[in-house]
Protein backbone atom coordinates (compact mmCIF):
# COMPACT_ATOMS: atom_id res chain seq x y z
CA UNK A 1 0.00 0.00 0.00
CA UNK A 2 1.55 3.16 -1.25
CA UNK A 3 -1.14 5.73 -0.39
CA UNK A 4 -1.55 7.61 2.81
CA UNK A 5 -4.90 9.40 4.36
CA UNK A 6 -4.70 12.00 6.98
CA UNK A 7 -7.45 13.31 8.11
CA UNK A 8 -7.97 16.89 10.42
CA UNK A 9 -11.37 18.06 12.55
CA UNK A 10 -12.19 20.21 15.13
CA UNK A 11 -14.37 18.52 17.90
CA UNK A 12 -16.22 21.36 19.18
CA UNK A 13 -15.86 20.60 22.87
CA UNK A 14 -14.69 16.73 22.69
CA UNK A 15 -17.89 16.30 21.01
CA UNK A 16 -19.89 16.85 24.07
CA UNK A 17 -22.46 19.48 24.76
CA UNK A 18 -22.09 22.04 27.26
CA UNK A 19 -18.80 22.79 26.58
CA UNK A 20 -17.63 19.06 27.15
CA UNK A 21 -19.72 18.37 30.18
CA UNK A 22 -22.94 17.06 28.57
CA UNK A 23 -24.65 14.54 26.19
CA UNK A 24 -22.33 12.84 24.04
CA UNK A 25 -24.81 12.80 20.93
CA UNK A 26 -22.15 14.50 19.15
CA UNK A 27 -19.18 11.91 19.30
CA UNK A 28 -21.98 9.31 18.57
CA UNK A 29 -22.23 11.20 15.35
CA UNK A 30 -18.29 11.75 14.75
CA UNK A 31 -17.07 8.57 15.31
CA UNK A 32 -18.80 6.74 12.81
CA UNK A 33 -18.53 9.53 10.38
CA UNK A 34 -14.67 9.36 11.37
CA UNK A 35 -14.49 5.68 10.69
CA UNK A 36 -15.76 5.90 7.66
CA UNK A 37 -12.81 8.51 5.96
CA UNK A 38 -10.52 5.52 6.82
CA UNK A 39 -7.79 7.62 8.23
CA UNK A 40 -4.51 5.99 8.68
CA UNK A 41 -3.68 9.27 11.07
CA UNK A 42 -6.41 11.37 12.80
CA UNK A 43 -5.39 14.83 14.25
CA UNK A 44 -8.11 15.64 16.53
CA UNK A 45 -8.65 19.46 18.05
CA UNK A 46 -11.04 20.64 20.90
CA UNK A 47 -10.65 17.31 22.75
CA UNK A 48 -11.66 18.96 26.14
CA UNK A 49 -11.97 16.79 29.32
CA UNK A 50 -9.94 13.74 27.51
CA UNK A 51 -7.83 13.99 30.32
CA UNK A 52 -9.67 12.94 32.44
CA UNK A 53 -9.91 9.15 34.29
CA UNK A 54 -6.83 8.05 32.75
CA UNK A 55 -7.40 9.39 29.37
CA UNK A 56 -10.60 7.15 28.89
CA UNK A 57 -12.34 9.19 26.34
CA UNK A 58 -9.06 9.32 24.08
CA UNK A 59 -8.74 5.50 24.58
CA UNK A 60 -12.54 5.15 23.54
CA UNK A 61 -11.96 7.66 20.52
CA UNK A 62 -8.51 5.40 19.44
CA UNK A 63 -10.37 2.17 19.87
CA UNK A 64 -13.66 3.38 17.97
CA UNK A 65 -11.73 4.73 15.02
CA UNK A 66 -9.65 1.44 14.83
CA UNK A 67 -6.05 3.15 15.54
CA UNK A 68 -3.28 0.90 16.85
CA UNK A 69 -2.22 4.37 19.38
CA UNK A 70 -2.98 8.23 20.36
CA UNK A 71 -1.34 10.75 22.00
CA UNK A 72 -2.87 13.77 24.39
CA UNK A 73 -1.30 17.00 23.93
CA UNK A 74 -2.55 18.79 27.09
CA UNK A 75 -3.35 22.12 26.28
CA UNK A 76 -3.05 25.42 28.71
CA UNK A 77 -6.29 26.61 30.29
CA UNK A 78 -8.13 29.90 28.53
CA UNK A 79 -9.37 32.40 30.13
CA UNK A 80 -13.16 30.70 30.26
CA UNK A 81 -10.94 27.98 32.06
CA UNK A 82 -11.11 25.49 28.81
CA UNK A 83 -8.49 23.16 28.06
CA UNK A 84 -8.40 22.33 23.91
CA UNK A 85 -6.33 19.27 24.08
CA UNK A 86 -5.33 17.89 20.76
CA UNK A 87 -5.25 14.25 20.00
CA UNK A 88 -3.07 12.72 17.32
CA UNK A 89 -4.09 9.00 16.53
CA UNK A 90 -2.12 6.37 14.14
CA UNK A 91 -2.80 3.03 12.98
CA UNK A 92 -0.62 0.28 12.66
CA UNK A 93 1.30 1.58 9.69
CA UNK A 94 3.22 4.08 11.89
CA UNK A 95 6.12 3.33 14.04
CA UNK A 96 6.18 6.59 16.74
CA UNK A 97 10.32 7.50 17.43
CA UNK A 98 9.29 10.58 19.29
CA UNK A 99 6.48 12.78 20.41
CA UNK A 100 5.47 15.39 22.82
CA UNK A 101 3.71 18.74 23.42
CA UNK A 102 4.63 22.12 24.13
CA UNK A 103 2.77 24.57 25.72
CA UNK A 104 4.93 27.75 26.44
CA UNK A 105 4.36 29.50 23.12
CA UNK A 106 0.94 28.38 22.62
CA UNK A 107 -2.39 29.63 23.13
CA UNK A 108 -3.48 26.43 23.41
CA UNK A 109 -0.48 23.79 22.83
CA UNK A 110 1.32 22.28 20.17
CA UNK A 111 1.52 18.60 19.43
CA UNK A 112 4.55 16.85 17.75
CA UNK A 113 5.60 13.17 16.67
CA UNK A 114 8.15 12.27 14.55
CA UNK A 115 7.33 8.81 12.82
CA UNK A 116 8.08 6.60 9.99
CA UNK A 117 5.51 4.60 7.77
CA UNK A 118 5.53 1.67 6.47
CA UNK A 119 8.77 0.00 6.52
CA UNK A 120 10.34 3.43 4.77
CA UNK A 121 13.49 5.02 6.42
CA UNK A 122 12.38 8.54 6.14
CA UNK A 123 11.56 10.28 9.33
CA UNK A 124 8.55 12.24 9.47
CA UNK A 125 8.30 15.70 11.15
CA UNK A 126 4.32 15.89 12.24
CA UNK A 127 3.44 19.23 14.15
CA UNK A 128 -0.43 19.37 15.01
CA UNK A 129 -1.66 22.91 15.78
CA UNK A 130 -4.82 24.68 17.40
CA UNK A 131 -3.45 28.23 16.95
CA UNK A 132 -4.43 31.41 19.47
CA UNK A 133 -7.88 32.44 17.96
CA UNK A 134 -7.53 36.15 19.16
CA UNK A 135 -4.46 37.43 18.09
CA UNK A 136 -2.66 37.13 14.69
CA UNK A 137 0.61 38.77 16.13
CA UNK A 138 0.50 35.47 18.59
CA UNK A 139 -0.48 33.16 16.14
CA UNK A 140 2.84 34.40 13.79
CA UNK A 141 4.46 33.70 16.71
CA UNK A 142 3.73 30.66 17.16
CA UNK A 143 4.66 29.19 13.72
CA UNK A 144 8.04 30.74 13.58
CA UNK A 145 9.50 27.63 15.17
CA UNK A 146 8.10 25.71 12.29
CA UNK A 147 10.32 27.46 9.87
CA UNK A 148 13.28 24.94 9.37
CA UNK A 149 11.09 21.98 9.04
CA UNK A 150 10.47 22.89 5.57
CA UNK A 151 14.52 22.35 4.78
CA UNK A 152 15.14 20.86 1.45
CA UNK A 153 14.59 16.92 1.54
CA UNK A 154 12.79 16.75 4.45
CA UNK A 155 9.13 15.29 5.45
CA UNK A 156 7.42 17.62 7.13
CA UNK A 157 3.47 18.25 8.04
CA UNK A 158 1.97 20.70 9.63
CA UNK A 159 -1.51 20.46 10.26
CA UNK A 160 -4.80 21.37 11.98
CA UNK A 161 -6.94 24.23 13.14
CA UNK A 162 -4.84 27.20 12.06
CA UNK A 163 -7.26 29.92 13.49
CA UNK A 164 -5.85 31.49 10.16
CA UNK A 165 -6.75 31.77 6.05
CA UNK A 166 -5.22 29.07 4.29
CA UNK A 167 -1.76 29.70 1.89
CA UNK A 168 -3.26 31.85 -0.95
CA UNK A 169 -7.12 31.99 0.23
CA UNK A 170 -8.98 34.78 -1.46
CA UNK A 171 -10.14 37.59 0.54
CA UNK A 172 -13.49 37.17 2.10
CA UNK A 173 -16.49 39.21 2.58
CA UNK A 174 -15.44 40.23 6.22
CA UNK A 175 -18.40 42.33 6.50
CA UNK A 176 -20.59 40.00 8.66
CA UNK A 177 -17.89 39.66 11.46
CA UNK A 178 -18.51 41.68 14.38
CA UNK A 179 -16.56 44.86 15.59
CA UNK A 180 -15.38 43.30 18.53
CA UNK A 181 -13.75 40.12 16.34
CA UNK A 182 -11.67 42.56 14.01
CA UNK A 183 -8.74 42.68 15.78
CA UNK A 184 -8.47 38.63 16.16
CA UNK A 185 -8.18 38.62 11.88
CA UNK A 186 -8.18 41.67 10.43
CA UNK A 187 -5.83 44.68 9.65
CA UNK A 188 -5.88 47.87 8.18
CA UNK A 189 -3.94 48.55 5.02
CA UNK A 190 -2.90 51.76 3.85
CA UNK A 191 -6.26 52.81 2.30
CA UNK A 192 -7.68 51.59 5.48
CA UNK A 193 -9.68 49.06 4.13
CA UNK A 194 -9.93 46.28 6.90
CA UNK A 195 -8.40 42.85 5.40
CA UNK A 196 -7.07 39.65 6.84
CA UNK A 197 -3.96 39.70 8.63
CA UNK A 198 -1.28 37.17 6.73
CA UNK A 199 1.46 37.43 8.92
CA UNK A 200 1.65 34.12 10.32
CA UNK A 201 0.40 32.79 6.71
CA UNK A 202 3.40 34.61 5.03
CA UNK A 203 6.27 33.38 7.88
CA UNK A 204 4.81 29.86 6.75
CA UNK A 205 4.71 30.63 2.66
CA UNK A 206 7.98 32.07 3.13
CA UNK A 207 9.88 29.35 4.65
CA UNK A 208 8.57 27.24 1.57
CA UNK A 209 5.65 25.21 2.89
CA UNK A 210 2.91 24.15 0.43
CA UNK A 211 -0.96 24.37 1.33
CA UNK A 212 -2.37 21.25 -0.22
CA UNK A 213 -5.65 22.75 -0.47
CA UNK A 214 -4.10 25.51 -2.63
CA UNK A 215 -1.87 23.52 -4.80
CA UNK A 216 -4.64 21.43 -5.93
CA UNK A 217 -7.24 24.33 -6.30
CA UNK A 218 -9.81 23.71 -3.46
CA UNK A 219 -10.84 26.64 -1.42
CA UNK A 220 -13.92 25.54 0.29
CA UNK A 221 -14.53 26.74 3.87
CA UNK A 222 -13.74 24.69 6.40
CA UNK A 223 -14.93 27.11 9.60
CA UNK A 224 -16.35 30.15 10.42
CA UNK A 225 -19.89 28.88 9.74
CA UNK A 226 -21.53 30.25 12.86
CA UNK A 227 -23.70 33.67 12.82
CA UNK A 228 -21.90 36.59 12.77
CA UNK A 229 -18.88 34.96 11.30
CA UNK A 230 -17.27 34.81 8.06
CA UNK A 231 -17.07 31.07 6.28
CA UNK A 232 -12.82 30.47 5.67
CA UNK A 233 -10.83 27.71 5.27
CA UNK A 234 -8.84 27.64 8.35
CA UNK A 235 -8.57 24.05 8.84
CA UNK A 236 -5.25 22.88 7.06
CA UNK A 237 -2.44 21.06 5.94
CA UNK A 238 0.59 22.94 5.47
CA UNK A 239 3.39 20.52 3.48
CA UNK A 240 7.20 20.67 2.91
CA UNK A 241 8.26 21.00 -0.73
CA UNK A 242 9.46 17.39 -0.20
CA UNK A 243 6.02 16.13 0.96
CA UNK A 244 4.08 18.15 -1.04
CA UNK A 245 5.15 16.76 -4.38
CA UNK A 246 3.19 13.21 -3.22
CA UNK A 247 -0.69 14.49 -2.55
CA UNK A 248 -2.56 12.78 -4.71
CA UNK A 249 -6.10 14.42 -3.02
CA UNK A 250 -7.59 16.66 -0.59
CA UNK A 251 -10.81 16.55 0.62
CA UNK A 252 -13.44 18.80 2.44
CA UNK A 253 -16.17 16.43 4.10
CA UNK A 254 -19.20 19.08 5.05
CA UNK A 255 -21.10 16.28 7.11
CA UNK A 256 -20.35 17.73 10.69
CA UNK A 257 -21.83 20.67 9.50
CA UNK A 258 -24.66 19.43 7.64
CA UNK A 259 -25.69 17.06 10.61
CA UNK A 260 -24.61 19.72 13.22
CA UNK A 261 -22.56 17.52 15.24
CA UNK A 262 -19.29 20.42 14.57
CA UNK A 263 -18.92 24.25 13.60
CA UNK A 264 -15.63 22.46 11.26
CA UNK A 265 -15.80 20.41 8.50
CA UNK A 266 -13.11 17.65 8.21
CA UNK A 267 -10.58 17.72 5.99
CA UNK A 268 -8.97 14.62 4.62
CA UNK A 269 -5.13 14.19 2.70
CA UNK A 270 -4.01 11.32 0.35
CA UNK A 271 -0.38 11.28 -0.30
CA UNK A 272 1.25 8.40 -2.76
CA UNK A 273 4.53 7.65 -1.14
CA UNK A 274 5.77 6.74 -4.50
CA UNK A 275 6.05 10.13 -4.96
CA UNK A 276 8.28 11.19 -2.22
CA UNK A 277 12.05 11.48 -2.69
CA UNK A 278 14.29 8.89 -3.43
CA UNK A 279 11.06 6.20 -3.60
CA UNK A 280 11.56 3.65 -5.44
CA UNK A 281 8.67 2.45 -7.57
Amino acid sequence: MTHVRIISFNTLFGGRKDDGLGDDAPWKAAAPFLKTLDGDFYALQECNFWDLLGQRRLHQAREQLGMASAYLAEANATTADHRFHTAMLTGPRWSVHGQGAERNKYHHVLGWANARLDDREDLWSIRHLHLNPFSPTHRAAEVEPLQPLAAPGRLSLVLGDANMLGLGHREPDWSPLPPHLHHTQLIRDEHGVLRADRTAADVLEGAGFVDAAHRVGDHRPTGGFGTGDVERRQDLFLLSPALAGAVVAYDVHAEPIDKGFSDHCAISLTLDCDLLPGATA
